[in-house]
């Protein structure tokens, strides 16, 4: 038997290791949370490659996944190279997550409804805001849900000279988690335009705290406000990540994620962080079932940017993902937004 990490950070690990040697191996037995502040001084662990040999691993804090109450399938863990405790209040945080992971994989494992699953909707569904007056950019995106309603979402608007744009992936997927996320979907279209992209994420993460029929969600969201004039982008990531400016002179930049996603901790903050679109570049955001188009990891990322340079603007990057969509048949929610700097 092997380990699979599904999501590795670090660059050019490898994602299968033996069982025998793994540190989630020992977590996935138990239920609870298993947390290991130096596993050099732990005699179940000490002698592992991934503790004994170059990846020097010191903590281990790893929370059991689970499809039911018996079939434990993986774990959510976190790793350092120096030794470190894990406070309550952090344990708590992680079990959170854990929780999130579950119910992603509960609904990708059992549709709560059968009539859900059926074909994707064409890419009308979940249509975004329209701008009428985009002076010198060029903007569109689609939401291709996996049932019939889906809990990705972009919305765009023009306001005071700006060009606001919001990419979200809502926890879930089918009726409950739709309803979920159309009510995120109007905290940020009823947003103050007058208040800057890290506040804006403040708001609404109260918002999903503690709002009827919506606390208990967990969303990744990147809200941008773009400078129509200058091109300067102001931007506050809640643990999406998944942002490019493929650059008209060959660059790339990935935009960081800055915090955790909303719906975690009600007092969570996020830093404002600026970048630039010059004329020719395009801004493109999207959610982790576009990815499943490609390998479904980030070594696709390139495949993304070829995609945005080999196509005519964002219209055209919509036709192609809605083609390559309905070929592929991606088990996910799917949703891209392209932004493309005109002047």
């Amino acid at each position: 038997y092997r380990q699979f990490t599904k999501s590795p950070q670090v660059a050019g690990m490898d994602p299968n290791s033996p069982v025998t040697e793994s540190l989630c191996v020992v977590a996935i037995t138990s239920p609870d949370i298993l947390v290991v502040n130096d596993a050099s001084q732990d005699e179940r662990f000490a002698d592992r490659a991934p503790v004994a040999g170059e990846r020097h691993i010191r903590f281990y804090a790893g929370r059991p996944l689970s499809l039911d109450n018996t079939s434990r399938v993986g774990t959510l863990c976190l790793v350092d190279t120096k030794p470190r405790e894990m406070d309550a209040a952090e344990q708590r945080l992680l079990d959170e997550m854990g929780s999130w992971v579950e119910r992603e994989l509960r609904d990708s494992v059992n549709p709560a409804d059968p009539e859900e699953a059926a074909e994707p909707v064409s890419s009308s569904s979940a249509a975004p805001i329209p701008v009428e007056v985009l002076p010198n950019y060029a903007v569109a995106g689609v939401s291709l849900p996996l049932r019939r309603v889906g809990s990705d979402f972009c919305i765009w608007r023009e306001a005071n000279g700006s060009l606001d744009v919001t990419v979200a992936d809502v926890m879930g997927k089918g009726k409950t988690a739709a309803m979920s996320a159309a009510m995120v979907r109007s905290a940020f279209v009823d947003s103050d335009t007058t208040v800057d992209a890290a506040e804006i994420l403040a708001d609404v993460n109260r918002f999903v705290m503690h709002a009827p029929g919506v606390a208990g969600t967990f969303a990744t969201v990147l809200h941008a406000r773009i400078d129509m004039e200058t091109g300067i982008v102001d931007y506050a990531d809640a643990g999406h990540g998944l942002t490019l400016v493929v650059r008209a002179d060959n660059g790339v930049e990935r935009l960081d994620s800055s915090g955790f996603p909303l719906g975690l901790i009600p007092t969570s903050t996020w830093q404002l962080r600026s970048t630039l679109l010059q004329p020719g570049d395009t801004l493109v955001s999207f959610t982790d079932g576009f990815l499943k188009l490609f390998d479904g990891t980030l070594d696709s990322l390139p495949d993304v940017v070829t995609l945005i340079r080999t196509s005519s603007g964002p219209d055209d990057v919509v036709k192609r993902v809605v083609a390559m969509a309905r070929k592929a048949r991606v088990h996910d929610d799917l949703m891209i937004l392209a932004v493309t700097r005109t002047d």
